[in-house]
């Protein structure tokens, strides 16, 4: 495998340092040697000897300077700019040293010593200085190390200022190499442990710190491994794990790029070269793992900076994209444009919204009322959360925030939030009194898998003296979580606690026959958009679809309930295949506490719509 020639600029000012202390102490090796001989033998060799040793001695401690700078400025580099200013002291000392037999009567003499341990001196405290000041920009470890290093050498150089014969700075040197060594750049710091082949998230940052401060086009490049209904599982893990490392190797030996683990799904690329984006990404598209592969290779790229401009923005975009956003595309490659940057931005102020709701407690619940046709009054009801802007005037759609906040772990306070106030709103307003049986809650799989789920949802329903059987829970997209033992558990006392439990979108994604199958529901919500399907006007045959599917899951004992009815004939077309449940605009929209309460208090003529017709 070739090597990568991606390098961090620390890396390489801890290499300069590194082979000018090698060059100083081979100097000073062949200083003490030419120095035991008697007067007059090499007099040219030891004054060329003392001479080189002073110049590269101000050398190293300037390349730790460049290293400290690098590691302390936000840029994570050094320009050319402050490169050469800062020479300037090290410069003049070495034309003084080259001068010295003219000017000083040769490299021994105290005022050059002086001179030169002095600027040495300068360059560590300045160094040490501008560590303490800057001292956020670098975690704990790498402000202590890189402080210590230069504590030594300011010691170093004050030693030899007092006793000019004693000469400690190979000792300054070796500690120097140890301590940053072993505490900031070794290799291993940068690798993901259980993926030699590939780099981790710091490395990534560092390195596009340096390619953004550069100020030249480059591009990032991901292929992102998704598999969107995947458990997680230890061998799950390591299957991609391995599939990831094929893929960085691959990138390695055939494209000299180097891989960084951006996300836990994604590995990341930068390159210069634009017909390295083309070649790579056709590469991708047709990469075959030999039949390992058990997810689906998609190609992103983003060009740095005509799209975006700053490294923070960079690794947002990155986790957008490689998170929420690829989930919505069919294309096989991705090109970021200013389109998907303004899609996340949104995405990011909704964020916010979300922190701030979580916070205040401030979702709210509607309520949307459910037809039974065998009662003929509206027997139940959909609690659905909601969320206002921060200008308060419009909702956020759930579809857009609830993704949102299952991405920021956010999604279990959310539900508590909801749950809570649907068992408050239950209790205050007595709503048994107006003939509910039920009211249908959503639970979300994060929920569903939380081993205390259980206990914390019955605990809030002691509280406000509601019988568990008065909750009914809507539950989708199982199919990734039905095998999993913690939701089997989950379920297993939830029932026995008196809970039930429906299929919600049935028709939709992974809410299909087979699932259903697999649990005790006791009533199956058929989509909205399954059920326009099945009625649409212009395709006839799909009716019997519809009556299938009815026959169907009444036969094998559950209830039908048909979500997103808008119209009379719509309804009656459904009542006569045997829907038991109506659930629709054509009844009422989600509506809040107060108005639902209206809704309850003025049924009976809704009813009669339907009884009428």
């Amino acid at each position: 495998m070739r090597k990568s020639i991606q390098q961090l600029s620390t890396t390489r000012m801890f290499c300069l340092f590194f082979v000018l202390s090698m060059l100083n102490i081979l100097i000073e090796m062949l200083e003490y040697w030419v120095f035991g001989y008697p007067a007059g033998f090499f007099p040219w060799l030891k004054e060329f000897s003392r001479g080189l040793y002073l110049i590269l001695l101000l050398s190293v401690i300037y390349a730790l300077s460049l290293y400290t700078f690098s590691r302390f400025t936000k840029e994570r580099g050094v320009s050319r700019r402050h490169a050469v200013l800062s020479a300037i002291p090290a410069i003049v000392c070495a034309v003084l040293v080259a001068l010295s037999k003219f000017v000083f009567g040769g490299t021994s003499s105290d005022i050059l010593l002086n001179i030169c341990y002095i600027i040495g001196l300068l360059y560590a405290v300045s160094s040490a200085v501008l560590a303490i000041v800057y001292n956020g920009r670098a975690d704990r470890e790498v402000f202590g190390a890189i402080l210590v290093t230069h504590l030594i050498w300011c010691a170093t150089f004050i030693i030899q200022l007092c006793r000019k014969g004693t000469q400690v700075s190979s000792l300054a040197m070796a500690a120097t190499a140890l301590i940053v060594y072993v505490s900031v750049e070794n290799p291993k710091d940068y690798y993901e442990t259980n993926m030699p082949a590939i780099r981790n998230k710091d490395a990534l940052i560092a390195m596009l710190a340096e390619s953004f401060a550069a100020n030249k086009p480059f591009h990032i490049m991901s292929v992102i491994f998704i598999e969107k209904n995947i458990l997680f599982t230890d061998s799950a893990k390591k299957a991609l794990e391995d599939v990831q490392n094929k893929v960085a190797e691959f990138a390695c030996s055939d494209y000299q790029l180097h891989a960084y683990l951006s996300s836990w799904n994604t590995l990341s690329f930068i390159t210069k070269k634009a017909d390295v984006v083309e070649r790579f990404m056709s590469a991708i598209n047709s990469y075959n793992s030999g039949g390992a592969l058990n997810y689906k290779l998609k190609f992103s790229v983003i060009e740095a900076p005509a799209v975006v401009k700053e490294l923070d923005k960079a690794m947002q975009l990155l986790s957008y994209v490689s998170g929420e956003y690829v989930y919505t595309q069919n294309s096989q490659d991705i090109v970021v444009d200013e389109e998907v940057v303004d899609k996340m931005i949104y995405r990011n102020t909704i964020e916010d919204v979300v922190r701030q709701a979580v916070k205040d407690k401030s979702f709210d619940v509607y309520y949307q009322p459910i037809l039974s046709v065998k009662e003929g009054s509206f027997s139940s009801a959909e609690a659905l959360v909601r969320l206002k802007r921060k200008d308060g005037e419009k909702y956020i759609s759930p579809e857009d925030f609830i993704p949102i906040a299952e991405k920021c772990g956010l999604v279990q306070e959310i539900d508590d939030l909801v749950f809570e106030k649907v068992c408050s709103f239950i209790s205050r307003e007595n709503l048994m009194s107006y003939g509910l049986k039920t009211i249908e809650v959503n639970l979300s799989g994060n929920d569903a898998v939380d081993a205390h789920t259980h206990e914390r949802l019955f605990r809030k329903m002691e509280k406000y003296h509601i019988p568990p059987n008065y909750i009914n829970f809507e539950i989708t997209d199982t199919s990734h979580i039905t095998k999993d033992e913690t939701f089997k558990e989950n379920i297993r006392k939830m029932r026995e606690q008196g809970f039930t439990f429906s299929m919600d979108d049935f028709g939709t994604g992974d809410s299909n026959l087979l699932e259903l199958l697999k649990m005790d529901y006791v009533l199956i919500k058929m989509d909205r958009e399954f059920v326009w399907n099945c009625l649409d006007p212009d395709k006839p045959d799909k009716l019997n679809v519809l009556k299938h599917t009815i026959d169907f899951i009444r036969k094998n004992g559950l209830h039908v309930l048909a979500e997103g009815v808008e119209t009379l004939e719509q309804a009656k077309v459904l009542i006569d295949n045997g829907v038991e449940y109506l659930q629709g605009f054509y009844y009422s929209r989600p509506v809040p506490e107060d108005e639902y309460i209206e809704f309850l208090n003025a049924q009976k003529g809704l009813v009669n719509k339907t009884n009428e017709a």
